[in-house]
């Protein structure tokens, strides 16, 4: 073995990696500017929100939105935790409009694939089934995982990194079908819980307070976060 030549290559390397150091430096400076920064920790918030309101609404035991009832079914059906059945819902999402649309995604639609479900399985580790016996609590929490869920949403679009799998969806079909927002969130939210249900998901009060009450607060949410960047916050 010629350790002459090993020793020059990996001189050369080591001089190629010194001399484009700088140039790499500055890239990455250019990228993680303290506005990314920001922006980043604003998404990831909103995704760790979104993850508890999910957590929220299947201890709840009341019933949940219809993407939680989804969730709940694929668990179900496939033996996963809700995370996995969260991450496969949302990637499969993420591929099927790749494949058939060519949309383009953000780094924030990737980090919401993948956290939400990471973060719902980190929360039913640490803290594991609290479903409550009495029954106001249940409401209580059902009521948390309305404001915790809305809440996530708006915070993590303020963010303006991508749509979410599921807003990307949406936004897609009503490209497709010329149909109004409302229509099509409709739409998805029967087809969601319809086939949720089928799968073996529990329909509840949560899956109509889910359905109606999301959207005002995620609406209220996302003003209310404009508002604070508008006086200069953010």
């Amino acid at each position: 073995m010629n350790y002459h030549v090993i020793f020059i290559n990996i001189s050369l390397i080591i001089r190629y990696i010194v001399e484009r150091s700088d140039f790499l430096i500055d890239k990455i400076s250019r990228v993680l500017t303290r506005d990314f920064l920001f922006r980043f920790g604003v998404l990831m918030l909103g995704v760790l929100l979104i993850s508890s309101g999910i957590y929220l609404f299947i201890n709840s035991q009341m019933g949940s939105d219809p993407i939680t009832v989804l969730i709940d079914g694929v668990a179900t059906t496939f033996g996963l935790s809700f995370g996995q059945a969260t991450f496969a819902i949302n990637i499969g999402i993420v591929l099927m409009l790749l494949l058939l649309t060519g949309k383009k995604f953000g780094p924030g639609s990737i980090l919401n694939a993948v956290f939400v479900g990471v973060y719902l399985d980190g929360l039913f580790l640490l803290f594991g089934n609290i479903t409550p016996d009495f029954i106001l609590y249940r409401y209580l929490m059902l009521v948390a995982a309305v404001i915790s869920l809305g809440s996530g949403i708006a915070i993590y679009v303020s963010a303006n990194m991508g749509e979410g799998p599921i807003e990307a969806l949406m936004m897609v079909l009503k490209e497709k079908t010329n149909f109004s927002l409302k229509s099509v969130k409709m739409s998805m939210d029967f087809c969601f819980g319809a086939l949720g249900f089928l799968m073996g998901a529990t329909l509840g009060v949560g899956t109509v307070v889910g359905v109606v009450a999301v959207g005002p607060v995620t609406q209220t949410a996302f003003k209310f976060v404009e508002k604070i960047r508008g006086n200069g916050v953010a």
